[in-house]
């Protein structure tokens, strides 16, 4: 089971979002198989890794004050089990209702450029299909990792109209689409969205080409801390680039990217449609220093 830990603290290609369902399903196989030990080694490895993605650092929080209390006191694990499904029906329920919020912003049928992959923002697109308020979708690989690869296969299996693009050909996508749509990381309390990289460039573009760019996530992404708090990690150079020992030149690899809240539209949750001076609304309360 720990091996399963650890392919968690290196998955660097699902979203936040994804990566929280893997955590609670990792859980639940580890109360059900009383494997407590494994749980606890798994907590502690998952501490030190993804630093980009506060949001899933906040859940597991709540899991070692929640779940694992619930593990010590009750040895049958259901009151830890129930505790796992209550949190998967948030998500699930907060996913739904995004993807109603944002059906209610259209009018008409619309084209979409998307980044890389969120599974907020796909199931926001299944529902517009079904809706009939989506035309096509143009998918940006989001590289050097190429998550849009996996979307644009799952969106061929919902019978979406799709097309791959690579990510420098963002602004080609765009005059083919009436909006973009993003997943989000982490949004700050200062008002930075935290996304995979080709996201500032995408919003420049909306912003240049005077089209709408949308943020669809659920609050539990609002994060107290500040864009200084949080670190954004440097991946290694060899998955852009081999580099040969005379080579002298640097490569440059970040996954995510910071991008201003006043280049978004609108911010689509689970709590409503807010534009990007009413997001104090969703902040959580938390002092802004630590």
């Amino acid at each position: 089971m720990l091996k399963e830990f650890e392919k968690l603290a290196s998955d660097h290609t699902s979203g936040a979002t994804e990566l929280i369902r893997k955590l609670l399903a990792l859980c639940e196989n580890c109360a059900i198989g009383y494997r407590f030990d494994e749980l606890r080694e798994g907590f502690a490895l998952l501490e030190q890794a993804q630093p980009s993605m506060p949001s899933l650092h906040a859940v597991l929080h709540i899991l070692k004050s929640e779940f694992v209390d619930r593990l010590q006191k009750d040895e049958e694990t259901a009151d830890a089990i129930a505790y796992l499904s209550s949190l998967e029906n948030i998500l699930n329920e907060s996913g739904t209702r995004i993807s109603e919020v944002f059906a209610e912003t259209l009018t008409e049928a619309v084209s979409v450029v998307t980044l890389s992959r969120s599974s907020t923002v796909l199931s926001t697109l299944y529902h517009l299909r079904e809706q009939a308020l989506l035309r096509h979708v143009y998918i940006l690989e989001g590289r050097p990792m190429l998550e849009g690869h996996r979307s644009i296969r799952d969106l061929d299996d919902h019978r979406i109209a799709a097309t791959l693009m690579i990510d420098a050909a963002m602004g080609e996508a765009l005059q083919q689409a009436d909006i973009a749509v993003v997943g989000a990381d982490t949004i700050t309390a200062d008002g930075f969205l935290l996304n995979k990289t080709g996201t500032y460039p995408l919003a420049l573009c909306c912003r240049a080409m005077n089209l709408p760019l949308y943020v669809c996530c659920d609050s539990l992404k609002f994060s107290p801390q500040l864009q200084e708090q949080i670190t954004v990690e440097d991946r290694p150079a060899e998955e852009v680039l081999s580099i040969e020992d005379e080579d002298s030149f640097g490569v440059w690899n970040h996954y995510f990217e910071w991008v201003p809240v006043e280049y978004v539209t609108a911010f689509i949750t689970e709590r409503g449609s807010f534009a990007p001076d009413q997001l104090s609304a969703l902040a959580p309360d938390s002092e802004k220093t630590t």
